[in-house]
């Protein structure tokens, strides 16, 4: 016990001696080895206090009347028909769920027979070679498991999706894409988010959403904790070359109308925030992305989302936060929309986000001490490290100021959520496959300040 509490001692010491003489381009070569060590010894008494239990949420399935269609040509169009009548395809409370950073769940949203025709075209595809397996997933004990395409996750591509002589490419072209571009239009005016909707994310990629593919997971595949997307400047100089990034991510289920979330599993598993936001999360409209949060405080109960300005410069200087070098600084919205920065401009470097985490955050980066106690990022502190040595896998619990809450993979079901701010996984599937259409629906990234 004194050689744990001597350890932790000297790590806490250590953070203050970087911040006395804190240089972001000299330090980098010894934070990564530091902020391991703080990771470990932090994610692991979280990890033991942590026993959150979690109730699934099981969707109330209405039935449908089915109908006999004499070709499967014919019960697409009537299926699409039937849908595209909606005034509004979403309830009201989807949207205002999705701007405060959860899931919105969707129970049949596809009818019946549209989830049989898109589940046969997907296994019809399978079975003829045309999936990939990402090797994103895992499965059995992964320490010993080799590599198995028919337990992984695999997926038709966009390239593969987009192909008109294979399959029923009228069926994923003019029937389900036409679904998802009224959705795709629907949420940009729902959320005020005008790019959803316009320049290269709808022209460039696949019609009806800018990603756009049939998943299979194996028996036992599953997704550990992760977000969809994140600040260009996290994912290193390759973050500013891509022309567009996710912005809502979305997921209908084909899975056969016996499925039991009991028996079969399944879930994706969604961190939500216990507090709601106190501004919409995910983005900025100048395309500036949420990389954490501001925790309530006896003085401002609410919590706050915290964004990435990473166009800065010196130039930037004296516009919000400190002066100093650096193209990236952090701001928050207080109340009456100000923006108040809350760091002084600094270099980033995904190193200090994927193993400092918040505790390097708060030392480093946050000018205010007041404000630094309150910082978390959007994702807990992780490491390659730490999922060695605490077997970082799915299911897990919740973290502090969280809850987990388990959607159930009913045929028919959609959900979405905003690709930034949520925290998921996917839980295993027990005794059979599990299939869904998915994808993301982008919107055209910023521009990197030259």
């Amino acid at each position: 016990t004194t050689g744990k509490k001597c350890s932790s001692l000297a790590l806490v010491l250590g953070g203050f001696i970087i911040r006395s003489t804190y240089n972001h381009q000299k330090m980098i070569s010894v934070l990564p080895f530091i902020s391991i060590c703080v990771n470990v010894l932090f994610s692991a008494k979280l990890s033991m206090a942590l026993l959150s239990p979690v109730a699934p949420l099981h969707t109330a399935t209405q039935h449908y009347r089915q109908q006999s269609f004499s070709t499967l040509q014919d019960a697409a169009s009537d299926n699409f028909e039937t849908i595209s009548s909606k005034q509004q395809l979403l309830p009201d409370s989807a949207y205002e769920t999705i701007q405060n950073g959860r899931i919105a769940v969707i129970p049949d949203f596809l009818p019946p027979d549209l989830v049989s025709d898109l589940r046969s075209d997907a296994i019809h595809l399978y079975r003829n070679g045309h999936f990939s397996a990402d090797a994103l997933a895992a499965y059995g004990t992964e320490k010993d498991a080799k590599f198995d395409p028919s337990k992984d996750r695999t997926v038709l591509k966009l390239n593969q999706w987009k192909r008109d002589d294979i399959g029923n490419a009228k069926l994923r072209h003019e029937t389900f894409g036409s679904v998802m571009a009224k959705l795709r239009t629907e949420l940009s005016l729902a959320l005020d988010r005008p790019k959803l909707d316009s320049g290269k994310s709808t022209s460039m990629y696949g019609f009806g959403s800018t990603e756009i593919s049939y998943t299979r997971f194996g028996p036992g595949a599953y997704l550990k904790r992760h977000v969809d997307e994140h600040h260009e400047e996290l994912k290193g100089r390759r973050g500013w070359e891509k022309p567009t990034r996710r912005s809502i991510s979305w997921l209908v289920y084909l899975n056969e109308p016996d499925w039991d979330p009991k028996k079969h599993g399944g879930y994706i598993r969604c961190f939500q925030r216990n507090i709601l936001p106190s501004y919409h999360v995910g983005a900025m409209e100048n395309g500036d992305l949420q990389i954490g949060w501001l925790l309530k405080s006896n003085d401002d109960p609410v919590e706050r989302p915290v964004f990435l300005d990473g166009r800065r410069g010196r130039e930037g200087a004296g516009s919000g936060g400190s002066d100093g070098e650096g193209n990236c600084a952090l701001y928050t919205i207080m109340p009456n929309n100000r923006v108040q920065y809350i760091s002084g401009n600094f270099y980033p470097d995904p190193v200090l986000y994927l193993s400092g985490g918040d505790f390097f955050a708060r030392k480093l980066l946050v000018d205010s001490p007041k404000l630094a106690s309150r910082f978390h990022f959007i994702e807990p502190p992780k490491s390659a490290a730490t999922d060695v040595f605490l077997a970082n896998k799915a299911p897990s619990n919740a973290w502090p100021g969280e809850t987990s809450l388990d959607v159930a993979p009913l045929g028919g079901t959609l959900v979405l959520f905003d690709s930034v701010s949520l925290p998921h996984e996917v839980l295993p599937a027990y005794g059979r496959e599990r299939w869904a259409t998915s994808g993301w629906f982008h919107e055209d990234q910023q521009h990197e300040k030259i």
